[in-house]
């Protein structure tokens, strides 16, 4: 499973890991996310969980977009 630690300035850090999964004809994403330095990781609370899911939603959205779009101007292999 890949992760990376970003670095969010006066937020801190958080760790950040993906699982890609085939799941049938589509692919499930999972992002877990969790700070580890800094104001976010002092002051972990439902209110940053809640601001943290609708981040990942957004930016899991425009990645289906991307895909898609991507997919349907991919050209075939011979």
């Amino acid at each position: 499973m890949p992760e990376l630690e970003a670095e969010s300035g006066t937020l801190g850090t958080a760790r950040i890991a993906l699982t890609i999964c085939p799941w049938g004809r589509y692919t499930l994403v999972i992002i877990d996310e969790y700070s580890l330095r800094g104001s976010a990781a002092k002051f972990h609370i439902t209110v940053v969980d809640a601001l943290v899911q609708l981040r990942h939603r957004s930016m899991l959205a425009r990645l289906a977009k991307t895909v898609e779009e991507t997919a349907g101007s991919a050209q075939p292999v011979a």
